[in-house]
């Protein structure tokens, strides 16, 4: 502290001579000439610091004057930041399964053309994009299930799950209707291991969520209903020789099926068919 007081008291005595001997005549000889130097010096010096503040002033007073005000006057707006470019659609992989019995190859459907299955590509990938987003990050890591449209697979240390986004056109010969059909809201009933109950999913769709136990004691958490012309199902059950109990609980799994994205992507699948009607979910390798 005591330094930088003295620092400041010598600059200011060496201010202080420099303009009293401004007013001095010259001297002659050598000396003269030191004495014009000096003073050519600091008026630089000072012209340049003054410079300097002005260019700066300038320069504000320009940026203030480029934004725009509120609409209402009163002053700058806020400066506002461009958003960022949005990032590449993210690109889930499709994993190869073995199913449980050789296909019978008289069976075997049309070749589906170029640009339909394009449309049904996308609309999975979509489709694994919001698994991926909104059920919980216990599932683990999604891929798409070949030649399976409606199904996913959920890869995570603690285990495997498949995941079913499904919306498939109805048909009188599909599964028969559970023990939930008719009981109130939210009353749950009980069948052996599982448990249903009819739930809400908007003010015009309800539908039957179950919590089933399996052989094993391990747990699927799905919800079904009716959408449109089709048959909608959302379920997440163990998978594979790793299998994992569902970690989503039922009302979560409701909760999910009603979110936007998620009955958009139904819809579409509704109005627009991904999937063929059939009795049952098809089988794969344990």
């Amino acid at each position: 502290m005591q330094e930088q007081e003295r620092a400041f008291g010598a600059l200011f005595v060496r201010e202080a001579m420099g303009r009293a001997t401004e007013e001095l005549a010259e001297p002659p000889g050598l000396t003269a000439g030191a004495v014009r130097e000096g003073r050519r010096r600091r008026l630089r010096a000072r012209l340049a610091v003054g410079g300097a503040a002005a260019c700066t002033a300038a320069l504000a007073a320009t940026g203030l004057a480029a934004l725009p005000g509120p609409a209402g006057g009163g002053g700058p707006a806020p400066l506002q930041v461009a958003a960022a470019p949005a990032a590449s659609p993210r690109v889930f992989p499709t994993t190869t399964v073995v199913p449980t019995a050789s296909p019978d190859p008289s069976a075997s459907g049309p070749a589906v053309p170029e640009a339909e299955r394009l449309r049904i590509e996308d609309f999975r990938q979509r489709s694994a994009n919001v698994l991926h987003d909104l059920l919980p990050a216990e599932v683990g890591s999604i891929s798409l299930l070949s030649d399976h449209v409606s199904d996913y697979l959920g890869e995570s240390p603690q285990g495997d799950l498949l995941l079913r986004l499904s919306v498939r056109p109805h048909t009188d010969g599909g599964p028969p209707d559970g023990p939930c059909t008719n009981t109130p809201i939210g009353q749950e009933v009980w069948v052996k291991n599982s448990v249903c109950k009819r739930v809400r999913l908007t003010d015009t769709l309800t539908g039957t969520a179950w919590r089933a136990v399996d052989s094993d004691g391990l747990t699927t958490t799905s919800v079904s209903f009716r959408l449109g012309g089709s048959d909608a199902y959302v379920g997440i059950m163990p998978y594979g020789r790793n299998r994992l109990s569902s970690p989503v609980p039922v009302d979560q799994v409701v909760a999910f099926a009603q979110q936007p994205r998620v009955m958009a992507l139904l819809d579409e699948g509704d109005r627009h068919p991904v999937e063929e009607a059939q009795l049952s979910g098809p089988a794969y390798e344990e």
